[in-house]
């Protein structure tokens, strides 16, 4: 299209040269006509052009993202030693305060104690509080290892009252001393847990 626009242009504008030469009126109109017709017809093919452009861009852009490769967020495989904690305690995820507790102690052993979480030093910190936490779900012998030669100590009732008849004590053993010690949890506070847990 835009070859014979060209050169019926250059024609017509022979034309008019000739129709001018020859002073031929009627020849220069039409020669005139000719190269208004074939200028309207100049404006048309570049306005297809641009389109066509802008078509063809507009495609390359589509085709781009197309091919542009998905990445799918994966998420990371579970731990086996978290699914294997979670299968050994099955209170997690079904006793919530207990769940909630042991999310609580996830973040202070990595955030504020720096522990691995994929360490067996957590795991084993994590059951060790929990036990500490919520004795009366473990049972006695869980909570503290049986000592007959190892010295007690005894700590007075947290309660305080006027009557001494009315009065508790708790024996503690070593192993009980040593994690209230190590927790920064005092005596008679570890003592009144226990007291409150045998109660319930």
């Amino acid at each position: 299209m835009e070859g014979r626009i060209s050169s019926s242009l250059s024609a017509a504008q022979a034309k008019l040269a000739a129709a001018r030469e020859q002073s031929d009126a009627k020849a220069e109109v039409e020669a005139l006509t000719s190269i208004s017709q074939l200028g309207y017809e100049q404006g048309k093919l570049a306005e297809i052009k641009t389109q066509h452009k802008m078509e063809e861009t507009a495609a390359k852009k589509e085709t781009s993202r197309l091919n542009r490769p998905v990445r799918a967020q994966q998420t990371p495989p579970p731990d086996p030693k978290a699914e294997s904690w979670a299968e050994k305690n099955e209170w997690f995820g079904k006793d919530n305060a207990m769940t909630y507790t042991a999310f609580d102690l996830h973040r202070k052993l990595t955030e504020e104690e720096g522990i691995d979480p994929k360490s067996d030093e957590y795991y084993e910190e994590v059951d060790k509080r929990i036990r500490l936490e919520f004795p009366h779900k473990f049972g006695k012998n869980t909570v503290a290892e049986k000592t007959t030669s190892k010295p007690t100590q005894n700590v007075a009732s947290a309660t305080r009252s006027s009557r001494t008849a009315g009065r508790k004590t708790v024996r503690l053993t070593s192993s009980q001393v040593a994690i209230a010690k190590k927790l920064g949890v005092p005596l008679e506070e570890y003592a009144k847990q226990l007291i409150n847990t045998q109660e319930a």
